[in-house]
């Protein structure tokens, strides 16, 4: 017979926490700086859900045949589907076209200076902005367009324990700023927009009913804003996705003409 000693209780329970507390500190090496990013994006998806959504197709290609009128401010021209535009309420300020109807809906149309969205991001860190475009690349910062994309097709999904932490820090900043960007509408659906000009997205379905509802269409040059608000209650007031898009799929520059002149 051995002359071994049977391994006491304690020395067990010793030997099984020094093992517990050794994986725990290879675990922490490897893994540590990427557990405190899941953790974060996590958190950041329970406080803002809608970062959780990507753009999808736009199903609904109907355009509304109501008779209307055609509009024309800052240099742009666009129909709508209703004809009953409130000329007393209906004004322009500064880069912005406030456009009211009878019916107590509303536009409110914008331009968006050229690479606006990009140059203002990199401007909140000037001294890395050389940082930042090597993390997202050049090709994501040429245009609000481009950049806004990656955004809103950045998910709390795409941080895991087996990111790079340069990718991780990335992507957590990029959520961050779609919990912040996405407009309140977009909870009900993210939508590409693509027109003959024109490529953008559309935030909020309108058959949800959102007190408002956003629309931004990006070229080289310029962007546009549109917000069609309308009342809360009223079926005949709804803003249906046919009539958002006979506006935007009748937008288009024009030139030798006032900057603001409703017709």
């Amino acid at each position: 017979m051995s002359g071994r000693k049977p391994m006491s209780k304690w020395v067990r329970i010793l030997i099984v926490l020094s093992s517990l507390a050794a994986l725990g500190a290879i675990y922490l090496w490897f893994f540590g700086i990427a557990t405190m990013f899941v953790i974060e994006t996590g958190y950041i998806a329970w406080k803002a859900p809608i970062v959780k959504k990507v753009p999808v197709e736009l199903t609904d290609l109907s355009i509304s045949q109501a008779p209307g009128r055609k509009l024309s401010y800052l240099g742009y021209e666009f129909e709508v589907p209703w004809d009953d535009v409130d000329g007393d309420k209906t004004k322009e300020v500064g880069e912005m076209q406030v456009i009211a109807f009878r019916s107590g809906n509303s536009m409110l149309f914008s331009k968006i200076p050229p690479k606006e969205f990009v140059n203002t991001f990199l401007s909140m860190s000037k001294e890395n902005s050389t940082g930042l475009r090597a993390i997202y690349g050049e090709d994501a910062l040429q245009s609000d367009y481009s950049f806004r994309r990656l955004i809103l097709e950045t998910t709390p999904g795409k941080v895991t324990l087996f990111t790079s932490r340069k990718d991780s820090v990335g992507n957590a900043m990029l959520l961050v700023i779609k919990g912040i960007m996405i407009p309140r509408g977009g909870e009900s659906g993210i939508y590409w927009i693509r027109t003959s000009h024109f490529q953008g997205y559309q935030y909020g379905n309108p058959r949800s009913r959102p007190k408002s509802l956003d629309v931004e269409l990006f070229t080289e040059d310029e962007g546009l804003g549109f917000i069609f608000s309308q009342k809360e209650k009223g079926a005949t007031s709804a803003i249906s996705q046919g009539d958002i898009n006979r506006v935007i799929q009748t937008v288009q520059k024009i030139s030798g003409q006032p900057s603001s002149a409703g017709r």
